[in-house]
């Protein structure tokens, strides 16, 4: 018995002292207490605790009150902590939800278990924590919102018939379940992840007003107002977006400060509204006594230490810097373990399924990859450290197909940290005695510590490979005859194409199904989402109607995010019978279903005039405020300087101007303008980060329509120009205008993440104008045509080569394909709407 071991423990004796004793003490307080708990399996089994396992989303230990942060963001997870013993570095498996939390659970490693990318199952013979307490006479009820996926599905927990009840209600089923049946005779482990530390950061005014004013304290009130005003939009940002991925904001160390400010804020909400209603819960049932509760995370969360915000799903990269691996673990469980005991040595999340078994006396698993760490709590001196291992994939829950392959491992000990990536095949170790932030690699500078620790993670490589479990029997395929009966291919019965689906409160669920057979195993495609929120991949189902569901609103929001939603279905037997795809939208909680009424139409209309009025004005009156800015900044020039960048100008033309002539005034004129702009486009590459954020508060965000705008305006121009050229005359114009501005319109819906993307329509548009200017002068229609399109392509492959270089900014292919389709589209207007191609060649 557990209890006996800790008296043991307490009353062990010096060296001095007879065994025989000893053995009388033990052998006297075990009877005593047998006699107290009573005689046979129904008193054994109560005498057994409780078990509360809480995980809690993105939550990283360094910002608790009681890991030693000077700000007050949990005092009531501070006194579980006092009354507990509190591991402070205590680390988790991987970067991001599923494997860590799968680790938690199961006692493997990430690699082990296999559930490391979105979509795969836990093999249904990995024996799981809740499958051990099951068997042992625990209640194992299930109140986890994420078991309807398939990454969490087998995980041993039993159908709650309230669940359907109360998991809408957020928070409220741990609580209605420990009201309604934690005082039944048999014991329970009851386990529950809390979801809303995760991005976004939105605390609410009550406790970001805690934290933030703060973060923006200068001792002086103006300055303070001010920088609170121009991270206006960035904060906005932070709290409204699940995914905060590179480049999406120019983050900068200036904000770090109001960014732990909201995330404080989120710490302290959970601590009020989540761990005080715990505590006082579990005595209000009179549970204190005889319940071990444990305290964890999935894994920690980054705010700006690297450049980025969130973890390795919300920003797609594959970071595990010590900001995400780290997580915080209490163990509380009043008399039985030692209260304020703190313990500074690395363990690891897959430590705790071990522990809570020994606790309980129920004998180790096999093949579980933790261990106890009883040992360490009842003597840290007999302790023998080992390193900490971590994989993740390239973007956790929102990887492509390209990033699922994509591994970033680490090793770590107390002072050294290796950091594998495959993506590049590249080692970099870190010394975290001189460099606890991460900041410089020093393989070079420690060769034989980088070798061997190289050697270490290689071994654990394949140390933690999946392992085959016994076959199960297979799902019986559809056999050809009956596809053929069938009609071939399934065919998607629900959702149908371009339905829209609503929140319906508690019991709703989204239920596709298809035709086929009922028994046959299917996998579905699915590829949802745009811009940051795109994923596209695959999962498995063995039914034609499967359930996903039901959601948290929080929850399904979230989901909302990833419109549109499109799948297909195929049997796995026959991958060549596909369906057709079906794309759906997802209704946000908040929002109503449209109204047909002509009063609600014109009550919509009225309120979209209003806000269109409202941005326009905002910018107006900010690019007059940007251009005041300009001038200001031109002003203060110094008037020797100014006469200085003239004179060079004049005396350039002047050492030119033979050449000028003899090249030809208008191909030199021509190509001036063309060189000039592109040399403009570029140098705006490092600067329109700032400049776009400084145009953001003077326009109070307006500016990210200033595309459309100017969209809007050039084509209304090219427009009036046809309109004057032909008139009523022909049709022919006037169609070739329409279809081109149906082009530009799919584009600026495609691109309305990104608002600064709409600026390379017209940006590149005007590129293919001038390099079509300057060309003509020398080429026949035709090919200027080709060789500004060309030479279009080849800028803005250059713009993106650049942006490669700078620091948070990457290349992407995509925006060489937009800049090379924005220029062509600028050409088709060239020719079509202002009728360049009836022009002659200039002599």
């Amino acid at each position: 018995m557990v209890l006996v071991r800790k008296i043991e423990k307490r009353l062990s004796p010096r060296d001095d002292q007879p065994g025989s004793l000893h053995l009388l003490l033990i052998l006297g307080l075990s009877l005593a207490l047998l006699s107290c708990l009573g005689v046979g399996p129904a008193q054994g089994s109560q005498a057994r605790p409780n078990i509360i396992l809480i995980t809690v989303d993105t939550f990283r230990p360094d910002h608790i009150g009681y890991y030693g942060y000077p700000l007050e963001t949990s005092p009531h997870l501070d006194a579980i902590s006092r009354e507990g013993v509190f591991f402070k570095q205590a680390f988790s498996t991987s970067g991001w939800t599923s494997p860590g939390l799968i680790s938690i659970l199961t006692s493997l490693y990430a690699p082990t278990h296999g559930v490391d990318i979105r979509g795969r199952r836990l093999d249904p013979d990995v024996e799981t924590l809740p499958d051990v307490l099951g068997k042992a006479g625990y209640r194992v009820p299930d109140i986890f919102f994420l078991t309807d996926l398939p990454n969490f599905s087998n995980l041993g927990l039993e159908a709650y018939e309230k669940r359907t009840q109360y998991i809408y209600q957020e928070d409220e089923i741990i609580f209605k379940w420990l009201e309604e049946e934690g005082q039944k005779d048999s014991p329970f482990f009851l386990y529950y992840h809390y979801r809303d530390l995760h991005l976004p950061y939105n605390p609410g005014k009550k406790y970001e007003s805690m934290f933030v004013p703060q973060a923006f304290d200068t001792g002086f009130g103006p300055l303070s107002t001010l920088k609170r005003f121009l991270a206006k939009e960035k904060m906005e940002v932070v709290k409204r977006n699940v995914m905060l991925v590179r480049g999406v904001m120019d983050f900068g160390a200036a904000d770090k400060p109001w960014v732990d400010a909201l995330y404080d804020g989120e710490i302290r909400r959970l601590d009020e509204e989540f761990f005080a209603r715990l505590r006082s819960t579990i005595r209000k049932m009179g549970l204190e006594q005889n319940t071990l509760v444990v305290i964890s995370a999935d894994h920690g969360e980054e705010l700006l230490e690297h450049g980025l915000i969130g973890h390795v799903s919300t920003f797609k990269e594959g970071h595990l810097h010590d900001e995400i691996i780290r997580i915080p673990l209490v163990l509380w469980y009043p008399e039985v373990l030692p209260a304020g005991l703190v313990v500074d040595e690395p363990v690891q999340c897959i430590d705790i399924m071990p522990t809570i078994l020994d606790l309980l006396d129920i004998g180790p698993v096999e093949g579980v990859q933790g261990r106890s760490l009883l040992p360490l709590i009842q003597d840290s001196s007999q302790w023998q450290s080992r390193p900490v291992y971590l994989e993740t994939s390239g973007a956790g829950y929102t990887a492509d197909p390209e990033q699922y392959k994509q591994r970033f491992r680490v090793l770590r000990t107390e002072r050294w940290k290796m950091i594998y990536a495959s993506t590049d095949e590249t080692y970099r170790l870190y010394d975290l005695a001189a460099d606890p932030g991460e900041r410089t690699a020093v393989q070079g500078k420690y060769p034989q510590v980088a070798d061997s620790l190289r050697t270490m993670l290689n071994e654990w490589v394949l140390y933690t490979q999946k392992r085959a479990y016994k076959q199960r029997k297979s799902i019986p395929d559809t056999t050809t005859e009956e596809i053929v009966a069938q009609g071939g291919a399934p065919h998607i019965l629900m959702p149908q194409d371009g339905d829209t689906l609503y929140y319906r409160g508690a019991d709703y669920s989204i239920r596709p199904s298809w035709t086929g057979s009922k028994d046959a195993a299917y996998v579905i495609e699915y590829e949802v989402g745009r811009g940051a929120y795109h994923l596209k991949g695959e999962l498995t189902e063995s039914s034609n109607a499967p359930n996903y569901g039901p959601f948290q609103a929080n929850f399904w929001n979230s989901l909302v995010l990833y419109n549109p939603w499109k799948f297909r279905v195929y049997r796995q037997a026959q991958p060549e019978q596909k369906s057709a795809w079906v794309t759906f939208h997802l209704a946000a909680v908040e929002g109503a279903k449209p109204s047909g009424s002509l009063s609600g139409l014109l009550l919509q209309a009225g309120y979209s005039l209003r806000v269109v009025g409202g941005q326009s004005i905002n910018l107006i009156q900010g690019l007059g405020r940007g251009f005041l800015d300009l001038y200001l900044w031109i002003a203060a020039i110094q008037a020797a300087d100014l006469s200085a960048y003239i004179l060079l100008v004049v005396v350039m033309g002047a050492v030119f101007w033979p050449l000028v002539q003899r090249l030809g005034v208008s191909r030199c004129r021509a190509w001036s303008v063309a060189i000039l702009y592109v040399g403009f486009v570029y140098s705006t590459i490092p600067l329109m980060p700032k400049v776009w954020k400084v145009l953001s508060v003077h326009t109070q965000g307006a500016i990210s329509y200033m595309g459309i705008l100017s969209i809007v305006f050039f084509g209304g121009a090219i427009v009036w120009k046809t309109w004057r050229r032909v008139g009523s005359t022909t049709w022919k114009p006037y169609a070739t205008l329409g279809c081109i501005g149906l082009i530009y319109i799919y584009l600026l819906k495609e691109y309305t993440v990104f608002p600064a993307e709409r600026l390379h329509l017209v940006e590149y548009g005007f590129m293919g104008y001038v390099f079509f200017k300057a060309l003509i002068v020398d080429f026949a229609k035709g090919r200027a045509y080709i060789a500004s399109f060309v030479i279009t392509v080849l800028v803005g492959l250059g713009d993106e080569c650049i942006q490669w270089v700078l620091p948070q900014r990457y290349f992407e292919l995509k925006d060489v394909q937009l800049n090379a389709l924005s220029g062509g589209l600028g050409l088709l207007l060239l020719r079509f709407g202002l009728n360049t191609g009836a022009c002659k060649r200039p002599n």
